[in-house]
């Protein structure tokens, strides 16, 4: 059965209120991954000024609950229009998503109240609606987190791996098709995000000529780890605290641009050809606001 709440966040932070700088446009990702994607873009964020990305300029990763493992191109297209259904029918879709169990439950006055400033409710009251709403797998705290971004400057797409052991070349042309009829953007690695994080530790065009078909085939090595995501362990040694973003990438994007240049970077040539087109959104961020 399909799961029809899937935005969720395991813990999001809300930014500090002192000294910030309302973003004018943020690049909305839906992503494939549930960590390491949103861990790669979450630096590029807190790391604007250093990218010398204006701070008017932002991306934020749409998130999910830990467990869910819909990746499929096409589930990461239903998370995103998801939001873009919440964003398009403001708070009163909030209500209207929640069953009609809850709301006889809670009323509509207690509903709205949690929605518009919490001030008539307690916290515990609070807190015993949205555990409720969590066991059914409704996250209202994010959602109403997220209904702060309203820009009409605001742009959406969708990351995705290529991988051909598991997402057919019909299912990604589809895919594609889909994006460019509802103007999302549709950023792809092939044949995996790591890919994209290799070309920050490595000139893959020169170190890995003769890898080139293992890395397009990236077969399974071990029990967690595939052809390409391996070499990036060697090289980055990830570990439980994530992938260490300020010393392995940060200070290699720009070098990592250049590089995926000298790969396909085309959405129709990313099906077949490996390459990555994710360096057209941080260029992007860059050169907002530049005349």
């Amino acid at each position: 059965m399909k799961n029809k709440y899937r935005l969720s966040s395991n813990a999001f932070e809300r930014e500090a209120e002192e000294d910030k700088v309302e973003p004018q446009k943020i690049f909305f990702l839906s992503v494939e991954g549930n960590d390491t994607e949103k861990e790669y873009f979450d630096g590029i964020s807190a790391n604007r000024r250093q990218l010398g990305i204006n701070a008017v300029v932002d991306v934020q990763v749409l998130n999910r609950r830990r467990k869910d493992t819909n990746s499929a191109p096409q589930q990461v297209i239903e998370l995103l229009e998801e939001y873009l259904r919440l964003r398009e029918n403001g708070k009163e879709s909030l209500i209207e998503d929640i069953p009609e169990s809850f709301i006889q439950k809670y009323g509509v006055d207690f509903i709205k109240c949690f929605l518009e400033d919490e001030s008539g409710i307690t916290k515990r009251q609070r807190n015993e609606f949205v555990t409720d709403l969590l066991k059914i797998g409704y996250d209202i705290n994010y959602r109403k987190y997220l209904q702060k971004y309203n820009s009409d400057l605001d742009e959406f797409g969708i990351l995705i791996d290529r991988d051909v052991q598991t997402h057919s070349e019909l299912n990604m042309i589809e895919c594609i098709k889909h994006c460019k009829e509802n103007n999302y953007s549709c950023y792809i690695v092939n044949p995996c995000f790591e890919f994209w994080l290799l070309l920050h530790l490595s000139d893959v065009k020169k170190e890995y000529a003769d890898k080139l078909k293992d890395i397009s085939e990236n077969k399974k090595v071990s029990d967690s780890h595939t052809f390409v995501s391996k070499e990036v362990s060697l090289k980055a040694h990830h570990g439980k605290s994530g992938i260490n973003f300020k010393k392995n990438y940060l200070p290699n994007i720009d070098i990592a641009i250049e590089r995926a240049k000298a790969f396909s970077s085309d959405e129709q040539e990313l099906i077949d050809n490996i390459g990555c087109n994710i360096w057209k959104l941080i260029e992007a961020m860059k050169n907002y606001g530049l005349k």
